[in-house]
């Protein structure tokens, strides 16, 4: 693509500039004061010609004012003044110039190419985008098959937030071969806005009644999820006659997002003919039929957006959840959720491919393959003529493919093959146009009630829930150290960025827990690092006691995993490194001894996250190892943006693959990693979760991935009879969010919050990009809907690492919290480094509201880089408190102060026979008739192991409440009644509840 608009967008002008004597004035005010020259039209004119070829810029204008009088018919006059005033900073005068040569033109024939494209540039340097548009549609109108037109063109309008009408002359130019990476990476996603900001609001500032550029500045807030922008911006335009049926869609539906009932129905009331044509409308009508409980309604209307683009990846997830929530187990629900994967895989490297700087040939193949999966054979031919002049990872089966299919390809053959299209597959889901619904009814889940998430999205509410940082009185006193000169936080490593472990364990088995923390800053792949600390709790208050338990590994740490490896009743301790893995052997008498080599655990790499449990229900414990990058590109290659070192993208860097280790009877472990896994697309993992989530028995893994998709695997026995982990995030509508886009996820917390019995996930992703909240609306089916429960606004601001669930003021009712701080400085653009941690409080109604930092307590006050977080009792008085890492700051321990008459039940859970922990076992309490379920995840976040308890917040209940468990085998047991204020040890088989300790 040529980058001429690129140059004129910058007012590059040549020549007076605008502060020439003659500047801003019109042709017909120049030529009237001066006389008619004595001299001929023929010498006048050709006088101007001269001193325009030798940059007389004086003597040219003269020539060519007196030659517009004399030659008021000539096109060619008045094409050579527009040049002249081009160059003098006239462009408002150069613009007339050209404008009448054009229409002097048109009496005879047509303008040439040349003077149509520098009228185009002239409004161009007018910030006049919209005039430069209409230049070019007629040049390509006049010149058809003129490929740098058709090339500006598309560039304009992508720039201008049209990209529908720019693929079609960008289909025009790839099937004639002269469509470069610039027009394949537009096509290859529509849905990702090209908009070129800066021109928007250069345009704005010279122009600010130019209201037709605030629709491409509105759907770039609309992919950023800035919704109320959508709507301020829209508002004045919706409010002019000639608005449009696209700006018309766009902004009902931030309407819909923003939860605006009363603009909603005025607007609902006045909507243009042709907007069935506009795929908003139809995100915009499903979306406020979702709200009201409708998937019924909600699936048909999304079925429309897709008919219209069958690559509306946003229309195609709504509508897989939809049609999950209706229990659709169908071939319709299989083929929507393969084309999300495949578009989500295409997103992936095509990210990938930009961050290595377009030099990897091996990319360019992957891109094609994934395009001619899904029929797209024109731009896969494209792809690959693209990646043969690329010399670096060179992929030897480049020309083999581009044969292959090349050879497919016909003049009649269509941009996208028929046998691929979903429209032709999948059962009509389309039953007509559905109206929209003018009033709200009862659902069987309240929390989608219409306006909840918007005052929940607007407003911050104080809460009698109290926190007190206690760490520094109570002994626990450690910061997350990295590698950097005091006082200076920015200019981050990625490794140096995503750092900060915490484990809790009660190691001598006291009945307190205790605290491990990680320590990261020595060097990646060496054991140079300052140790690891190790604090045990006496009463309530810590003592460092790394030296003589002998756990301070000196690796650069990541994730801490704790669990009782080989059943003796002690609970190990797994740590994870940018090099070894180290597994600590609880020795039982206060000390841990290294069995790494010895359990065959080895083998360096990047381990970001680690859970250990029995996962393939063989009564030994395995364990899974979350990667990250591969290889060492991301210790030595620096990425410098403005001058300066800054945390890279991950998607620079090749990703690696995660480990999964079987546990053997007689205590090793053997990398089963390609036999369970099998193939899949490899990605930067972050956090992990463990637990039995879907509807079929045994344990799955949740996997929270930075800027790809998440990975969920499910436990699986093959017909072969040997056990199998399989992917299955998309079909299960865990891999993307709620616009089918993959996102920078770094935390997970696991729970029930809606109390309906099932499990439902919350994840935090990367700043400009909406937390997500998975929850499970059939069996082993998720939709996220963060936005309809007020957590998507207030989240993207802020950039989320550790996340926990917890019933901070045992009402019963669930809190989450969340540990917020950038991974590097990018103020430059916009984002805040340093960030406050954030506390929602849910509501009878579902909808989880900010609550106010004043009335938490100082430490919310304050802006951190909040990175690991656990929960704890480390007092035990029944309530829970939190431990949060940081970056540069030292480690919080927030106490839990809250004044509260409500008591809770703390369980402990314990199995016999080979396993002792009780991962995955289901305990379910019953309350004055209602019952509460909660079950004992492993891994369970990002970095972390929390307290391996369950508690449950009573609320009003003075009890007794009846107590059961569904343990991770399967097998069902009462422990009938239990008082409320106790903690209780749960022992399988014992049918009878063992006191550990009295809360208040």
């Amino acid at each position: 693509m040529r980058h001429w608009l690129v140059l004129v967008i910058g007012l590059i002008t040549v020549g007076c500039g605008p502060d020439h004597p003659n500047h801003g004035r019109s042709i017909s005010d120049q030529t009237s004061s001066n006389p008619s020259s004595l001299l001929g039209d023929d010498d006048e004119w050709e006088m101007a010609r001269a001193a325009y070829s030798r940059k007389d810029w004086r003597q040219a204008t003269n020539s060519i004012r007196q030659a517009m009088i004399q030659r008021p018919e000539s096109s060619e006059v008045f094409e050579l003044a527009g040049d002249i005033f081009r160059q003098t900073g006239e462009p408002d005068v150069a613009t007339e110039s050209y404008q009448t040569a054009i229409s002097l033109t048109h009496r005879t024939s047509k303008p040439s190419r040349e003077l149509l494209d520098k009228l185009a540039r002239t409004w161009m340097s007018r910030n006049r985008p919209f005039e430069a548009l209409e230049g070019l549609r007629d040049m390509v109108r006049d010149y058809p098959q003129s490929q740098p037109a058709r090339s500006d063109l598309a560039g304009l309008l992508a720039h201008l937030g049209q990209e529908r009408e720019a693929a079609e002359h960008l289909r025009w130019l790839v099937q004639r071969g002269h469509g470069g990476i610039g027009e394949l990476m537009i096509l290859a996603d529509l849905s990702r806005p090209q908009v070129d900001e800066a021109m928007c609001q250069a345009v704005l500032q010279q122009h600010p009644a130019e209201h037709r550029v605030q629709l491409p500045l509105a759907k770039l807030d609309a992919h950023f999820n800035r919704w109320a922008s959508v709507e301020s911006r829209l508002r004045p335009v919706i409010a002019l006659s000639q608005a449009g049926t696209t700006a018309t869609a766009l902004y009902g539906r931030a309407l819909v997002e923003l939860a605006d009932q009363v603009r909603l129905q005025a607007w609902q009331e006045r909507l243009p003919a042709g907007i069935e044509q506009e795929s908003q409308y139809w995100l915009a009508l499903g979306g406020q039929f979702e709200r009201l409980g409708n998937a019924e309604a909600a699936a048909q209307v999304y079925w429309n957006a897709i008919v219209l683009d069958e690559f509306d990846t946003e229309a195609l997830g709504r509508l897989a959840g939809c049609l999950a929530e209706q229990h659709h187990q169908s071939d319709a629900h299989a083929q929507i959720a393969s084309r999300i994967e495949h578009m989500t895989q295409l997103r992936r490297a095509i990210d990938g491919l930009a961050a290595s700087s377009f030099r990897s040939q091996q990319r360019f193949v992957q891109i094609a393959r994934l395009l001619d999966s899904m029929g797209r054979s024109w731009e896969a031919a494209a792809w690959l003529r693209a990646g043969a002049a690329i010399a670096a990872e060179v992929d030897p089966q480049l020309e083999q493919c581009y044969l292959s299919i090349r050879s497919s390809l016909t003049g009649t053959t269509p941009w996208q093959r028929p046998e691929f299209l979903l429209t032709r597959h999948v059962n009509k889901i389309h039953l007509g146009n559905p109206k929209w619904p003018t009033q709200t009814r009862p659902t069987k889940n309240p929390l989608i009630e219409i306006n909840q998430s918007a005052r929940a999205a607007d407003q911050v509410v104080g809460s009698t829930i109290r926190f007190q940082d206690e760490a520094f009185d109570r002994g626990l006193k450690h910061r997350c150290a990295i590698n950097k000169p005091p006082g200076e936080e920015s200019g981050l490593w990625i490794y140096q960025s995503i750092s900060g472990g915490a484990g809790v364990l009660d190691g001598d088995l006291d009945g307190w827990p205790d605290l491990y923390l990680t320590t990261m800053n020595g060097d990646p792949l060496q054991d140079n690092s300052g140790p690891n600390q190790y604090f045990r709790n006496l009463d309530g208050s810590f003592r460092n006691v790394t030296t003589s338990t002998g756990v301070g590994d000196a690796g650069f740490a990541q994730g801490v995993a704790v669990a009782d490896c080989n059943a003796d009743g002690f609970p190990d301790l797994l740590v994870a490194n940018i090099g070894q893995n180290r597994l600590y052997r609880n020795n039982g008498d206060g000390t841990f001894v290294d069995i790494t080599e010895q359990t065959g655990l080895i083998g360096p790499q990047w381990t970001t996250s680690v859970a250990m449990l029995d996962i393939n229900d063989d009564g030994q414990t395995d364990i899974f190892d979350v990667g990250y990058c591969a290889g060492d590109e991301a210790f030595d290659q620096p990425c410098i943006r403005d001058g300066r070192t800054r945390s890279c993208s991950p998607l620079t860097f090749t990703a690696q693959r995660d480990r999964v280790w079987q546990g053997r009877p007689d205590g090793s472990f053997e990398n089963v990693s390609e036999h369970w896994l099998g193939e899949h697309d490899p990605s930067c993992g972050l956090a992990i979760a463990a637990g039995q989530f879907d509807e079929a028995h045994g344990i799955d893994i949740y996997v929270a991935n930075d800027m790809s998709a998440n990975h969920f695997w499910s436990s699986a026995v093959d017909s072969d009879g040997l056990f199998r982990l399989r992917e299955q995030a998309s079909v299960r509508g865990l891999a993307v969010g709620a616009r089918s886009l993959a996102q920078a996820s770094m935390g997970i917390a696991v729970a029930d919050p809606d109390a309906d019995g099932d499990i439902d996930f919350f994840l935090t992703n990367h700043a400009g990009e909406p937390n997500a909240f998975y929850e499970q609306v059939a069996q082993g089916q998720w939709v996220d809907r963060a936005n309809m429960v007020g957590l998507a606004v207030p989240s993207v601001p802020m950039l989320g690492f550790g996340t926990q669930w917890l019933d901070a003021d045992n009402s019963g009712s669930l809190e989450l919290m969340i540990a917020n701080g950038h991974v590097d400085d990018f103020d430059h653009v916009g984002d805040a480094y340093r960030m406050p941690p954030q506390m929602f409080q849910r509501s009878e109604e579902g909808v989880l509201t900010l609550l106010d930092a004043e009335s938490l307590g100082p430490y919310f006050e304050s802006d951190r880089l909040g990175r690991s977080l656990v929960n704890i009792d480390f007092n035990r008085d029944g309530l829970t408190d939190l431990v949060v890492t940081h970056l540069f700051d030292p480690v919080a321990l927030l106490a839990n102060r809250t004044p509260t008459p409500h008591r809770a039940i703390t369980l402990h859970l314990k199995n016999k026979g080979g396993r002792a922990d009780a991962f995955g076992s289901i305990v379910s309490v019953e309350v004055e008739g209602r019952v509460y379920r909660s079950q004992l995840i492993g891994g369970a976040g990002f970095h972390c192991s929390p307290q391996q308890t369950l508690h449950f917040g009573l609320g009003r209940s003075t009890g007794p409440n009846r107590v059961s468990v569904q343990w991770g085998g399967g097998q069902s047991e009462s422990f009938g009644e239990l008082q409320a204020g106790g903690e209780y040890l749960l022992v399988q088989g014992e049918g009878a509840a063992f006191l550990y300790s009295s809360h208040r």
